[in-house]
């Protein structure tokens, strides 16, 4: 009877051995299907700053840490932190947003530019300077986050310039996502406005929302919230699985949208289809050292996975695992087709 029990676990075993390695094709397959597919980015850009160093001492002015600066660095933030993460998967990109008429939006166009991102839809913001998230970070903790930015909505002259540069790329796109960091750019007539576009041109439409603002994304085919996203956008406390599954659907029937996904941290994710159905995703990740951008890697994993032609859960599946990777980085940084296939492997 034992040497059977022994012969079955190792029947099993593998099973599973077998089922994993079609997983890992199939993922790999997926993966090579994002090279060179197109997705329009709309929304708003911004400078993520870091400011690097050490605390040895309090300050004698203020119970406050003083931190003795190494370093000064400037990444892409924001719908451009998205469109760097669709670079890096191998996609193309077009941008479209707004930025200051100063040294900072200069820096953002060149280095867009730089890694080959379409720039054509980004505009010279008038007064409005370009946004600026600066963080100082000891030991690499943050200590303190600056905000430079004004996030009064765009002028109609503004919004009408941007719907057409929109309009202009869409045809030449197989996805389309809006990341809304509520600065000002994703207005109540640019959605509308982009989402009766999107349906006539059969293109998908794929929002990382801002509570402010969920009321705007009306029609949109998938909504990627975060845990208190989706709570504050039902009004419901989420407090176990059933309180996910009816915040989801409530969303759902609210904002008339086709689909779903509830980013959870490390407890995964959970996708809601037109259907009624729901899956939960497992969390990959490892340790958690900073979730800053997860969610600009999120919504492009799903939109350059739509622009593939991958049903929904698979893109959320690639989501999950690109997820995985970036919170193990301090700061914002883009997620690469080489990560992706060796953490595939390290998974199965």
């Amino acid at each position: 009877m034992l040497r059977l029990m022994k012969m079955e676990k190792v029947r099993i075993k593998r099973n599973e051995g077998s089922i994993m390695k079609k997983i890992v094709s199939r993922d790999e397959e997926h993966l090579n299907r994002l090279e060179g597919k197109k997705v329009l980015v709309v929304g708003d850009l911004m400078i993520d700053q870091y400011i690097w160093g050490d605390v040895s001492r309090m300050s004698p002015e203020a119970p406050v840490p003083v931190v003795g600066v190494d370093r000064e660095t400037l990444r892409l933030g924001g719908a451009a932190n998205v469109a760097n993460n669709i670079i890096s998967l191998g996609g193309k990109v077009e941008l479209c947003g707004v930025v200051g008429d100063d040294q900072m939006g200069r820096w953002i166009a060149q280095d867009l530019r730089k890694k080959g991102i379409g720039v054509r839809g980004v505009l010279l913001g008038g007064d409005r300077p370009t946004t600026i998230k600066t963080r100082v970070l000891a030991q690499n903790q943050q200590v303190v986050r600056v905000d430079r930015e004004v996030t009064t909505l765009l002028s109609r002259d503004e919004e009408g310039t941007l719907l057409g540069a929109i309009r202009s790329f869409l045809d030449d796109c197989g996805a389309l996502v809006i990341s809304d960091y509520a600065k000002g750019v994703v207005t109540p007539t640019l959605v509308r406005e982009i989402v009766a576009m999107a349906e006539v041109e059969g293109v998908p439409v794929a929002v990382d929302p801002k509570v402010k603002h969920f009321a705007i994304y009306r029609g949109v085919t998938v909504l990627t919230p975060n845990l208190l996203e989706a709570s504050a956008g039902a009004g419901i406390i989420i407090d176990s699985m059933d309180a996910i599954i009816e915040a989801g659907r409530m969303i759902m029937e609210k904002l008339d949208c086709r689909s779903l996904v509830i980013t959870r941290g490390d407890q995964g994710m959970t996708l809601f289809t037109g259907d009624g159905k729901w899956v939960h995703i497992p969390a990959v990740g490892r340790e958690v050292y900073d979730v800053t951008g997860a969610g600009d890697t999120v919504i492009a994993t799903i939109a350059l996975g739509l622009a593939s032609g991958l049903d929904l859960e698979d893109c959320a599946r690639l989501s999950n695992v690109a997820a995985g990777v970036v919170v193990n980085e301090v700061g914002t940084v883009p997620i690469t087709l080489d990560q992706m296939r060796a953490r595939l492997r390290e998974l199965y």
